[in-house]
């Protein structure tokens, strides 16, 4: 049997504004129920605290954008560069029942899993406003606790950088497995969040790499299997 997506609702967008009031921590809230594994603020405190200390040195910290921070960046920076890491790669590889999906139909968003490499954006970040735009970070990419923050080394044009990255955590339950590119392409086609459709992540992310000149094969064959899906008149949207 197959399972129908909900109904579309308006999506809600990522904004300064919605993450300082807690409008999407709200939102996934709700959306998770009563089992809901969203993290609360003090929950994202202690992990951005963990991993970076309040007094950190923060005169050349750099994140790196490999999905919606390519397209939505949000953060205040004061450069961006090209950048590369090397021994991870990108990949559909969380599922969602919040943002880009639902409880009754989940969708994927991307994270950084290992091996190979991954093109993407260094975001530097202004010193004296660095910790602040991380907490900022955390209540995005955080807000489930399911990406293991990690420093990296940016390869650009301009040497190599350190930088923050989100990496897949393979203990979480949200992890997916491997799965075909028409498996993937069939989630994304038809699951939806608050956040919009699971698709327009996708062509968001890939047009916002193309913008950049950054070529991706891997997303280009799965946006158009996609698009073929989308077109199809047994499309279930």
């Amino acid at each position: 049997m197959t399972t129908t997506p909900p109904k579309p609702e308006k999506p809600h967008k990522i904004t300064r504004e919605t993450l300082r009031n807690g409008l999407v921590a709200r939102m996934a809230t709700e959306r998770d129920g009563e089992n809901t594994i969203v993290a609360s603020d003090d929950d994202l405190l202690r992990s951005r605290q963990q991993f970076i200390p309040d007094d950190y040195d923060c005169d050349d910290i750099w994140i790196f954008g490999y999905g919606s921070l390519i397209f939505n960046p949000v953060m205040k920076h004061s450069e961006r560069l090209f950048a590369r890491v090397y021994g991870h790669h990108r990949r559909f590889c969380l599922w969602t029942k919040i943002g880009r999906g639902s409880p009754e139909f989940p969708g994927l968003v991307l994270a950084l899993d290992k091996g190979g490499s991954c093109p993407g954006v260094a975001f530097k970040l202004p010193c004296d406003l660095a910790i602040a735009e991380i907490d900022l970070l955390w209540k995005r990419e955080m807000i489930t606790l399911a990406y293991r923050p990690t420093w990296l080394k940016l390869h650009t044009a301009n040497g190599i950088k350190r930088g923050i990255g989100f990496v897949a955590n393979p203990d979480r339950p949200v992890f997916a497995p491997h799965m075909t590119h028409d498996e993937i392409a069939h989630v994304i086609a038809n699951a939806e969040g608050f956040l919009g459709p699971c698709h327009d992540y996708l062509f968001n992310t890939l047009h916002g790499l193309q913008k950049l000149g950054i070529s991706d094969p891997t997303l280009e064959k799965l946006a158009a299997k996609v698009e073929h899906k989308l077109a199809s008149p047994d499309h279930i949207r």
